[in-house]
């Protein structure tokens, strides 16, 4: 299991400019974002794994005429804090349980406790065979925006050079394994809300008090990975974003949603992982 854990890293994403589609003042927006995240995996002696990490992602959004989502300027900070513990059960079953609190804002004013969000999981998995696992549980993400309980759903094909994977609200992926290459394709889901706590000009021209702001996409499209030495691996992903949506909120909460054009986007990273296990 520590094989797929990744112990640092850090990694640049361009979402290319695309049309906001539900506003009328003709607006585009691009977005950079930069993730940065680090765990430490302990081993007990009872067959449990603890984790520790922390994480923090950054995303700037850029605007060509910003008249109505008033998003110019704004940086939406991320930073986490994440508690696992991974125990193995009896015939073959294996729990997982996180707390991840997590301080998600704009900071354009002091701190409060709207900034302030806690994600966790409680997810089983049985391993049937040594190519075939299933497994579900409950989750509760904001990667969807607004905080919200959702069911996990797992299930995983492995063999000796391939690896498919559905774990499901997260992400779908594929992996084919070479000596240092891994290439693949992804689908993944990513998001939070933000206490934003700025003003801006609606479609009325009336000025309007965001209050919180939501942002998730979905990004579809290959990855290739590189590993260098026991423990440096780059990584690169390319692609399609879809269902991007802005969401706001207003001090009356009130909400109003933007969706952005599908466009493309790309992804370059490093990261530290665990050395390979011989195989015997």
């Amino acid at each position: 299991m520590s094989q797929n854990l990744q112990l640092a890293g850090l990694s640049y994403t361009r979402f290319s400019n695309a049309e906001v589609l539900d506003s009328p003042q003709n607006e585009n927006v691009e977005v950079n974002e930069y993730n940065f995240f680090v765990n430490l995996p302990k081993t007990l002696k009872n067959e449990t794994i603890l984790i520790n990490g922390l994480q923090y992602r950054l995303a700037t959004p850029f605007l060509d005429n910003d008249l109505n989502l008033g998003l110019e300027g704004q940086q939406l900070h991320v930073i986490g804090y994440r508690f696992a513990a991974i125990h193995q059960l009896e015939h073959k079953w294996r729990v997982l349980v996180s707390l991840n609190p997590t301080l998600s804002t704009t900071f354009n004013t002091a701190l409060e406790g709207d900034d302030f969000l806690l994600n966790g999981t409680f997810h089983f998995v049985k391993e049937k065979t040594d190519h075939f696992a299933y497994g579900g549980g409950i989750a509760l993400t904001s990667s969807y925006g607004l905080p919200r309980l959702i069911p996990t759903l797992q299930f995983t094909f492995k063999s000796d050079n391939a690896k498919f994977e559905i774990l499901l609200p997260r992400h779908i992926t594929y992996d084919y394994y070479f000596e240092k290459f891994t290439v693949g394709l992804q689908m993944a889901v990513s998001g939070s809300r933000y206490n934003a706590n700025y003003s801006r000009v609606n479609s009325l021209n009336e000025i309007k008090q965001v209050d919180k702001l939501s942002y998730t996409r979905v990004i579809v499209g290959p990855t290739i990975n590189y590993r260098i030495g026991s423990f440096i691996q780059l990584e690169a992903s390319g692609g399609i974003t879809i269902a991007r949506r802005v969401g706001l909120q207003d001090d009356s909460l009130d909400y109003e949603n933007y969706d952005i054009a599908n466009r493309p986007f790309f992804q370059f990273g490093i990261v530290i992982v665990p050395p390979k296990k011989d195989k015997k």
